[in-house]
C-alpha cells in the first residue's frame, strides 16, 4: 500500500504514500472474491444482503474499542479487512489494516463524507477525533448500492467540498501569521476547480440521479487525492470542521434529522430511523464560520462571502438548516463558545476561532446566516 522512492538525507528510504485506488465494481462480486476477509459494517449497512453473520457490526471509533478489534484480528488468518458502510466502518477497517499490516478494501454505502477517499486514519480519543497515520485503501464504488441509501446521506458529502471555502480562508490566515504550512496556490486552485464542478453538477446531486452520484463521487475522489498529495488536511479541515467536532465533543453525539432522531456517529443511520447529520453540521459550520470570517474582516484570509456556501449547499440539497438539524439558538451559541475553547485547548489547526471575538453580535450574525439555508425534503 506504500511505495518507496529514493533516499532520505539520513540514508534511509523515502516512503511516498499512494492515494486511494478507486474503481467501479459490483460490491457482492468483490466480497465473494475476498473469501475469508474480515468485514466491518456499520449498523446501517448490516441490512444489506452482502455479508454473512460473521460480519462485525461497529458503532464506535473510540481507541479502546478499535484496539480490541485489532487484537481480535491478530488471531484471524484473513489477509484483507473490509469496511462496508459509512465513516465509522470505513475508518475502523483503515485502523485495523494499519495496525495489522493487512490490505484494506472500503465499500461506501453512501457518499456522506470524504472518509472513503482519503488515506488518513481517524480514531477518537476522549470523544475527540485524532489522526493516527495513513494507509492507501482500495475503494469500491457500486452505483446500485449507493442508490439504495437515503437521499440525504448521498447529498451530505457535498458539504465536504463546500467546506473548503472556510478551510482555505483559515489556511491563509495561518500563513499570514507564519503559523504552520504555507499556502499552496496549486491546492487552492484545485479546491476552486472542485467547487466549480460541484456547481455544474448541483441539480443532479440534489436529485440523487446516477449522473449526480457519479459526479459527486468523482469530486470527492479528486478532493481526497489532493489531500493525499498535499500530505496534510489544511485544504479540508478548518473552523467548519472544528464547529462540528465541538458539537459532538460537548454534547456527546451529533444531531439527527429525517425521523424521530438517532444515535451518534459519522454519517450513519440512527437506530430510530433518523440520519445523523455529520455532513449537515459541516455545512452549517461552513456557513457560520464564513460569516464570522467576513465579519472579522481581516485581509489576511482574503475576501469571503458566506452567500457562496449558502447557495451551494442549497443547490445540492444538503440538510444544513438549524431547525432541520434540531439546533436551537441557545445550543448554537453554546457550541460556538465551546468551539473557541476546543480549538485552542486541543491545538487544532489555526483558524478564525483563534483570533475573532465571538461576541453576542457576531454570534447573532452567524445564526442569521445559518437560517438562510432552507430546509430540505428527503
Amino acid at each position: 500500500m506504500r511505495r518507496v522512492t529514493g533516499a532520505t538525507s539520513t540514508g534511509g528510504q523515502a516512503v511516498v504514500l499512494e492515494p486511494a485506488t478507486v474503481e467501479e465494481a459490483e460490491a457482492g462480486e468483490v466480497l465473494a472474491a475476498l473469501a475469508g476477509c474480515t468485514c466491518f459494517v456499520s449498523a446501517s449497512a448490516s441490512r444489506f444482503e452482502l455479508v454473512g453473520p460473521e460480519a462485525v457490526v461497529v458503532s464506535s471509533l473510540e481507541e479502546m474499542a478499535l484496539d480490541a478489534l485489532v487484537e481480535r484480528e491478530w488471531r484471524r488468518d484473513a489477509t484483507t479487512v473490509v469496511g462496508l458502510g459509512s465513516g465509522t466502518a470505513i475508518d475502523t477497517a483503515k485502523y485495523v489494516g494499519f495496525r495489522t499490516g493487512k490490505d484494506v478494501v472500503v465499500i461506501p454505502t453512501a457518499l456522506s463524507s470524504l472518509a472513503p477517499f482519503t488515506t488518513e486514519i481517524a480514531r477518537r480519543v476522549r470523544r475527540q477525533i485524532s489522526w493516527l497515520g495513513d494507509i492507501s485503501p482500495r475503494v469500491i464504488l457500486d452505483q446500485d448500492l449507493l442508490a439504495k441509501a437515503p437521499a440525504g446521506l448521498n447529498r451530505a458529502g457535498a458539504a465536504e467540498v463546500v467546506g473548503t471555502l472556510s478551510a482555505v480562508w483559515d489556511w491563509r490566515l495561518a500563513d499570514a501569521r507564519n503559523i504552520g504550512l504555507p499556502v499552496a496556490p496549486r491546492l487552492v486552485s484545485a479546491a476552486e476547480s472542485l467547487r466549480a464542478r460541484l456547481v455544474d453538477a448541483a441539480e443532479e446531486v440534489r436529485a440523487v440521479t446516477p449522473a449526480g452520484l457519479g459526479a459527486l463521487a468523482a469530486i470527492l475522489r479528486d478532493l481526497g487525492w489532493a489531500v493525499t498529495d498535499a500530505g496534510h488536511r489544511r485544504l479540508v479541515d478548518g473552523s467548519e470542521h472544528t464547529f462540528a467536532q465541538a458539537y459532538e465533543h460537548r454534547l456527546g453525539r451529533l444531531p439527527a434529522y429525517g425521523s424521530t432522531g438517532g444515535t451518534g456517529g459519522t454519517g450513519e443511520t440512527g437506530e430510530t430511523g433518523g440520519l445523523t447529520a455529520y455532513g449537515g453540521m459541516v455545512g452549517m459550520g461552513t456557513v457560520a464560520m464564513s460569516a464570522l470570517q467576513a465579519w472579522f474582516g481581516l485581509s489576511a484570509g482574503g475576501p469571503i462571502d458566506p452567500e457562496q456556501a449558502v447557495q451551494l449547499l442549497t443547490r445540492c440539497g444538503v440538510a444544513a438548516n438549524p431547525h432541520q438539524l434540531g439546533v436551537d439558538e441557545g445550543t448554537f451559541r453554546g457550541v460556538l463558545r465551546h468551539a473557541v475553547r476546543f480549538a485552542v485547548g486541543e491545538s487544532l489547526p489555526y483558524s478564525v476561532l483563534n483570533e475573532a471575538d465571538v461576541n453576542y453580535t457576531a454570534a447573532e450574525e452567524m445564526w442569521r446566516w445559518c437560517w438562510r439555508v432552507p430546509r430540505v425534503a428527503d
